[in-house]
């Protein structure tokens, strides 16, 4: 009994907040990159947590995959990542994946773009945006916090948002 309480408690906990990912991964991927660059480590912000997580709200409520309009007001950089949480089975079955760590997921994968790279200045023909602005972002030295949170669809969908300050990937500049 006193262990189904606890593991009750447990589950509240991390329902009533949302996210049962750990932050410390997705930080560590971002800042063990910073540190190959000789960059300052970004600090874990939860206020850019809350706004990344009422956004990714959005997304998941809507099913749509598309960055804010509101980040030049806020001042925010932002990174998006998708996948699925399930999928539907030959059979009509839902196949719920294995508990999946998608903030330290998104954080790869953003990583994953420093290969299509070449250092050069935002919006330099050399690289293609689309293929290597996530990475940018992670890695822009101005850029100090970050937070990360993620939010589920009714069709299976999970919508990672990232958001930094300050923003970065401005045209024309070095990310570092």
């Amino acid at each position: 009994m006193k262990n189904l309480l606890f593991t009750l408690a447990l589950l509240v906990s991390i329902s009533s907040f949302g996210q049962v990912d750990n932050k410390g991964e997705a930080l560590e991927v971002h800042n063990f990159e910073r540190e190959s660059l000789n960059l300052q480590p970004l600090k874990w912000s939860n206020k850019l947590e809350r706004d990344a997580k009422k956004y990714a709200d959005y997304l998941a409520s809507k099913d749509v995959f598309r960055h804010s309009k509101n980040l030049g007001k806020l001042k925010q950089g932002e990174n998006l990542y998708s996948t699925m949480y399930y999928v539907i089975n030959d059979n009509g079955e839902k196949y719920f994946f294995d508990v999946t760590n998608y903030i330290l997921d998104a954080s790869v994968a953003w990583l994953d773009e420093k290969k299509d790279y070449t250092y050069a200045k935002i919006g330099d023909r050399i690289n293609t945006f689309s293929k290597i602005g996530h990475y940018t972002q992670m890695i822009w030295s101005r850029t100090e916090e970050v937070g990360i949170a993620y939010s589920k669809s009714k069709s299976g969908n999970v919508y990672v948002v990232a958001r930094y300050f300050p923003q970065g990937n401005w045209t024309g500049e070095y990310p570092y």
